[in-house]
């Protein structure tokens, strides 16, 4: 009976249930404060989420936005920008003041329903790239037919579907002392299973493992098809083939993990050094594209040097016509490339 009324409604106790301690005293008992690591945390999500935006304008170009895989590629860049908030941004805040799910209740319910649900249609999303990709190089035709036009817009609803879907489901709750988020919010010492998301599980298990299953023809195809490519030393060939898959690789291994991790970690103890190389490997996920972009896409990176050179020139333009002439003073020449 305890149990029922603890984990259950007969008497309208919720599962989320904080009345037990103050919020001082929540974080006393199950959290731990990590001022510098939490910055970093923080810092490194703000900087990912600056870079991300030049990115998402270049994506979302007249000229690129034609292109059946940009529009896939701009809505997962939308959902890595919001998950990067959360899971580096908002969890870097919330370790150093080592919080827990009963000392921002509002807060972590609501932004771990979301990132949930964020995470999820990633997934999805990522799969449907890939797929995407396969197609417009092995079977044209077929890519046509599904991708052509507006038909991306009616593949991406899968997606958002998915995302809606996850809303519904159990949310991941921060804990400062794992500096990770789980199932439970770690109220009670017991009862972790009535907090179990299997949607969520079976998602980790069956999308990422699926894509890191389609990755593998990806792979081969891309390397089939730059044998025909002229005008190309055998040198330069393979040193794309060997990027490609270095990245297809270690995107598919650090999902792969990060995944297995969160599910393992939320049925069975195990270190806290693994719980946390989890997470982190969780904000390599979605901070990689960014440095994929840059480094490996040389449109991308050219318009992105573009618009950082055109950012520099207005900010040098409006401070010099705003500076005041000083006639005893001779003023610096300022040149921009």
């Amino acid at each position: 009976m305890d149990n029922i009324i603890r984990y259950g409604s007969v008497e309208g106790i919720p599962l989320y249930n904080c009345s037990g301690h103050t919020s001082e005293e929540w974080s006393e008992l199950k959290g731990t404060k990590w001022p510098i690591l939490g910055a970093c945390q923080a810092a490194y999500g703000i900087m990912i989420d600056v870079l991300y935006l030049p990115i998402l304008s270049i994506i979302f170009e007249k000229e690129n936005f034609k292109m059946s895989c940009f529009k896939i590629m701009y809505l997962l860049g939308i959902i890595d920008f919001l998950i990067t908030y959360v899971n580096s941004i908002l969890t870097g805040w919330l370790a150093m003041k080592g919080a827990v799910y009963c000392t921002h209740p509002n807060i972590i319910y609501i932004s771990g329903m979301v990132v949930c649900a964020l995470w999820c249609s990633s997934c999805m999303t990522a799969l449907l790239l890939v797929a995407n990709r396969l197609l417009g190089m092995t079977k044209p035709s077929l890519a046509v037919k599904l991708f052509d036009g507006r038909k991306t817009y009616i593949a991406l609803i899968f997606p958002i579907l998915y995302f809606i879907y996850f809303l519904f489901t159990a949310p991941l709750v921060f804990n400062s002392k794992y500096l990770a988020w789980f199932y439970t919010p770690m109220i009670f010492d017991d009862g972790a299973t009535e907090y179990f998301n299997h949607s969520h599980t079976v998602n980790n298990f069956l999308i990422v493992t699926l894509t890191c299953i389609v990755y593998t023809p990806f792979r081969w195809v891309i390397g089939t098809n730059l044998k025909h490519v002229k005008n190309a030393n055998a040198s330069q060939l393979q040193n794309t083939k060997t990027q490609v898959f270095l990245q297809s690789t270690l995107i598919c291994a650090a999902n792969q993990v990060c995944a297995t991790i969160y599910v393992v970690m939320n049925v069975t103890e195990v270190p806290n050094w693994l719980i946390m190389f989890a997470h982190f490997t969780w904000e390599f996920i979605h901070g990689a594209p960014v440095f994929i972009y840059l480094a490996l896409n040389r449109m991308i990176r050219e318009r992105f040097l573009e618009k950082m050179n055109m950012m520099k020139g207005g900010m040098f333009r409006e401070t010099t016509s705003m500076m005041p002439i000083n006639k005893s003073v001779s003023s610096p020449v300022v040149i921009v490339n």
